[in-house]
């Protein structure tokens, strides 16, 4: 019998209609075919997710189902399926014995476990490979094969297992299916797969499933769709359990993103360009005001800087960024001044009525407060640097800089009650802004981006397993170390200062302000003494 959520899956996938770019006269054959090339289940811990895509490779091994029915020409030779758990002791414990006992039921098969999982089975249209490819193994193991159909069971945080793996189907038609549980954040499968998809009403064909034809199908589900949850108190418990955050329980419970398990800035966990809702976001700066400006650099072989601005009320507003690898010191300056430029009438509003040509670096320049991380390879940076014109102060830094900075842009990424959004005027508001046209291009393993780099490093900046709180991993930190810069070096406005006391007693006579100052003195010698104490025997 087939189970519930593979025959709810079947269902939206088989009244999805035909492949319009077809011709008219295969769209007879491709009537009930899937109608996406990926398939997306984004479901909680224990919602049915392994379950679901055993019962696709079940009926594509049977020859039939909707991704069978979309496949090019696939009578008369060899059908070739991957699974690919994440790791290869979740195949053995997860997946082997369920293929073996479920999905090769009654179908004569040859299976070779070493050195890599491998069922070889027979029937009268050709037969098929069914491979256990775990993500491990690395991007170079999804090369050069021509396949069917990919499961991946648990997200491929390496963006190159998917995009190689469409580059393996290119010539069947076939489905990549994505089977996990969102436990690492706001990763590339959100701003590439899931937000695209689901922020848009059209998309949406049935309660939490949406399809964006030709490209992609998301279906979420939770463990509350799991009968042998609820039935086991499992779904009870988890919503009940104080222990565990929210973000983590709705991941766990629904499949929705969030989770920020070790993130140093939980509340930039979702900070995307296109996410409407966040309120760290803003189109543009703020017109109504003055700012005082810094450009704050991180100089090393993977080079980048933020141009900040603080205005009269201490929001902070992260405006441009510059963001490169294995370029000498001069092309970063050239990049700054450009930088510097493209922002001048912000800068300098008396710019503002100069034609671009005629503007100046050195109108801008002195405008600016500018600042670099002299560690590392920075100290000589700063030098080479000032040969060209650029002249930076070294940050100063201290054994507790990195904990106290981290802690100020905390603070000011607090969501106030009693402060007015800078564009809005509505209450509550943040004193820390991103402008969304903050975009940088850069290549991470094999894989180029064209995003923000300071957004995409503060998503993922972690805390170092067994160090002291507030101690980050210091990877993928070139954007996020300038911001913490800024809160070393902008000036502070020192508080106000209650002077009461001193003016009250400058008004005693002599014998009282002795008589003041004297137990006050006792009071301090009680509290503070003036060696230090001994131990207690």
């Amino acid at each position: 019998m087939t189970p519930p959520l593979v025959a709810e899956l079947e269902m939206h996938l088989d009244q999805l209609g035909p492949l319009d770019r077809f011709p008219y006269h295969r769209q007879q054959q491709f009537a009930c075919a899937a109608a996406t090339d990926t398939v997306m289940v984004a479901g909680g811990n224990q919602s049915g997710k392994t379950t679901v895509g055993l019962g696709i490779v079940n009926r594509l091994v049977r020859r039939e189902g909707p991704i069978y029915e979309r496949l090019l020409a696939p009578e008369g030779r060899r059908l070739k399926i991957w699974v690919s758990p994440n790791l290869h002791e979740k195949y053995l414990s997860n997946w082997e014995q369920r293929i073996l006992h479920e999905v090769f039921a009654g179908i004569p098969h040859h299976y070779v476990q070493t050195p890599h999982p491998h069922f070889v089975w027979e029937d009268t249209a050709g037969g098929g490979e069914l491979y256990g490819k775990s993500q491990e193994q690395g991007f170079m193991a999804f090369e050069s094969d021509v396949v069917d159909l990919v499961v991946f069971d648990e997200e491929p945080l390496d963006k190159r297992l998917y995009t190689s793996s469409q580059a393996r189907l290119s010539g069947t038609h076939g489905v990549i299916v994505l089977l996990f549980t969102p436990l690492n954040g706001i990763t590339w499968t959100y701003g590439a797969l899931y937000l695209p998809t689901v922020r848009d009403a059209r998309y949406q064909v049935a309660p939490r499933v949406w399809v964006k034809k030709p490209d992609i199908t998301v279906i979420e589900m939770g463990m509350a769709d799991n009968p042998r949850s609820v039935a086991g108190g499992g779904v009870d418990r988890l919503a009940r359990d104080p222990s565990i955050s929210e973000s983590e329980r709705q991941t766990r419970l629904y499949g929705k993103y969030g989770f920020t398990e070790g993130l140093i800035f939980p509340m930039f966990a979702d900070l995307v360009a296109s996410n409407a809702d966040s309120p760290y976001l803003i189109d543009e700066l703020p017109a109504d005001r003055a700012y005082a400006w810094f450009f704050l650099a991180d100089p090393n072989k993977r080079h980048g800087a933020v141009l900040a601005a603080v205005d009269h009320e201490g929001n902070r507003y992260y405006v441009a960024e510059h963001y490169a690898e294995n370029l000498p010191d001069r092309l970063h300056a050239d990049a700054y001044r450009a930088l510097l430029l493209a922002w001048a009438p912000r800068i300098a509003p008396a710019l503002a009525s100069v034609p671009p040509a005629a503007r100046s670096i050195g109108q801008v320049q002195p405008l600016v407060d500018f600042w670099a991380d002299p560690g590392g390879a920075g100290a000589q940076a700063i030098l080479n640097l000032a040969d060209v014109g650029i002249y930076c102060k070294p940050v100063p830094k201290d054994a507790g800089s990195v904990k106290a900075s981290i802690d100020l842009i905390r603070r000011a990424a607090y969501v106030d009650p009693q402060h007015p959004h800078p564009i809005t005027g509505r209450t509550p508001a943040p004193h820390v802004y991103f402008l969304r046209s903050l975009k940088s291009r850069w290549t991470w393993e094999g894989v180029t981006f064209w995003e923000s780099r300071l957004m995409w490093e503060v998503r993922q900046y972690r805390q170092k397993e067994l160090a002291p709180p507030d101690t980050p991993i210091k990877e993928r930190d070139d954007c996020v170390d300038p911001i913490r810069y800024l809160e070393l070096v902008r000036p502070f406005q020192p508080g106000p200062v209650d002077t009461a006391v001193q003016q009250a007693r400058a008004a005693l006579d002599p014998a009282s302000r002795k008589a003041a100052e004297e137990f006050d003195e006792l009071v301090r010698r009680t509290t503070q003494p003036d060696r230090p104490r001994g131990p207690d025997w």
